[in-house]
């Protein structure tokens, strides 16, 4: 793994001492170490990975998504969609990009290859099979050039946004599952691991990041951070020379702000507390330490990451609490319980929807209440509901489908935010409260790190006796009437 100085390589290896103890923490979870720097637009990498089989049969190669292409000139399937794009590149068209240079394993360099359905896959293949409980050892050498975009990975205009920037281990479903970046919805899948991340950047900068900030060094104009998060699907930074911060506890979490034109940054943390609040005593135990909230150029209203949500600064004053509850949400329904939100990206998105629903009920005095939004998701799905039937004769409501049998993001927002929404109000009216929030409760224990599939949510709730009859499969193949 390349080193950025000798100095820093010293303070590197004594806060692994520290972090992981006398060597590597031997955890049953695969371990991301990366280092990588910013400057002027591009990210240059480096990425130690030591792969642990959890899976239960052996593995002959590895494959990485590599989401940065999606930006890249001539993509089959571009990060935003045509409609969207005007509004996401704010100075015109840009593009951006990973290569990957080099790849090592225990032995020096190593073959691999760049493919997948739009070269978005990096494939290894290995010199010996990994039984189960078994490890192995990668280094990957990647730059990544960063286009001028609001997105989720990119120059924003008064932010760079750092989500999806290294290959990142496909998730396992049987084998690894690729993912293809569908402009619509969140079209990733990943396992959990552990991280710790090297970051370095101008002194000018605020960076906002995944985990536990451990290390900072200052010298030469630049500043290095360390940071480590254990039981993460993935890890985002988020830096700017504009960024204001302030930190608050919920309890045990600590919770800090990134801010830039936000005029009541204190009511934008009060959310967040809350929020914090509110959900781990609803749902369970808050998985990380810490959550940071950044402020960011983005065209959609927010995304989540484990530990990290960006909000969009193109927000309206009265939308802006309404998305850091609902990205914090996923904190639970996403980086706590996960799901391949490629194939069922209901799962978590209408969780996340229906607990923001949950917080206004409540915390009284945040303007809103649970009638008025359910009021408002039936108006919508209404509407939506209408529109398509005019349009092309007959409306598609099943929830079973991957991001790629979308129309766009009006049906799949539709779909898996306000149907999805609707389906968890309708089953907490059919099972009652009792039932209702211990089978969330029960879920979200069983699911914590994992991933879930639709059956299992089914399963929670018959396990805890609730008599659904049909319920949850009448609103998955869309016969439900609502």
């Amino acid at each position: 793994m390349k080193k950025l100085a000798f100095a820093l390589a010293l303070i590197v290896a004594a806060g692994a001492l520290f972090a992981f103890g006398c060597g590597k923490k031997q955890s049953g979870r695969s371990l991301y170490e990366i280092e990588c720097a910013y400057e002027n637009g591009v990210l240059e990498g480096s990425m130690d990975f030591t792969f642990y089989n959890d899976f239960p049969t052996a593995v002959k190669e590895l494959k990485f998504n590599l989401f940065p292409n999606a930006y890249r000139e001539g993509a089959k399937y571009p990060a935003v969609s045509a409609s969207a794009a005007a509004g996401a590149y704010y100075a015109g068209k840009s593009y951006g990009s990973i290569e990957i240079s080099a790849v090592r394993d225990e032995e020096g360099e190593t073959e691999f290859s760049v493919g997948g359905a739009d070269e978005n896959v990096l494939t290894v293949p290995l010199k010996r099979e990994v039984f189960p409980e078994e490890r192995y050892f990668l280094s990957v050498d990647f730059t990544v050039k960063l286009a001028k975009i609001d997105h989720r990975l990119g120059i924003a205009k008064n932010a760079v946004n750092l989500g999806n920037f290294y290959p990142v281990l496909c998730g396992w479903d049987g084998g690894f599952y690729e993912c293809v970046y569908y402009s619509s919805g969140d079209p990733f899948f990943s396992d959990c691991a552990d991280y710790e991340v090297t970051f370095t950047a101008g002194e000018n900068y605020v960076t906002a990041a995944s985990g536990e900030l451990k290390r900072s060094v200052t010298e030469n104009g630049k500043t290095t951070n360390v940071y480590t998060l254990e039981n993460a699907r993935d890890f985002a930074l988020c830096l700017s020379e504009k960024f204001e911060t302030m930190s608050a506890k919920a309890g045990d979490v600590t919770v800090n702000y990134y801010y830039i034109d936000d005029a009541a940054p204190l009511k934008s943390m009060q959310y967040a507390l809350k929020a914090v609040e509110t959900f781990s005593s609803l749902f369970g135990k808050y998985p990380y330490r810490s959550l940071s909230v950044a402020e960011t150029g983005f065209n959609e209203g927010g995304m989540e990451y484990p530990a990290l949500v960006f909000i969009s600064e193109r927000l309206e004053d009265a939308a802006f609490g309404e998305v850091i509850v609902h990205e914090t949400a996923h904190q639970w329904w996403y980086a706590g319980v996960g799901n391949n939100e490629v194939e069922y990206g209901f799962l978590d998105e209408g969780l996340a929807e229906y607990s923001t629903v949950l917080f206004y009920e409540k915390n009284e005095g945040f303007g809103m209440t649970r009638p008025q939004m359910i009021e408002a998701a039936e108006l919508t799905y209404r509407t939506f509901c209408n529109v398509y039937d005019k349009l092309f004769g007959k409306v598609d409501t099943s929830m079973l489908r991957p991001l790629g049998e979308y129309s766009g993001e009006y049906e799949y927002v539709n779909i898996a935010y306000i149907k999805a929404c609707l389906m968890y109000e309708t089953l907490r009216e059919t099972v009652g409260d009792k039932m209702f929030f211990k089978g969330l409760s029960e879920y979200y224990e069983a699911y914590l790190y994992e991933e879930a599939e639709p059956q299992d949510l089914v399963g929670v709730y018959e396990k805890c006796g609730a008599d659904t009859n049909g319920f949850f499969e009448s609103f998955f193949d869309g016969s439900a009437i609502l």
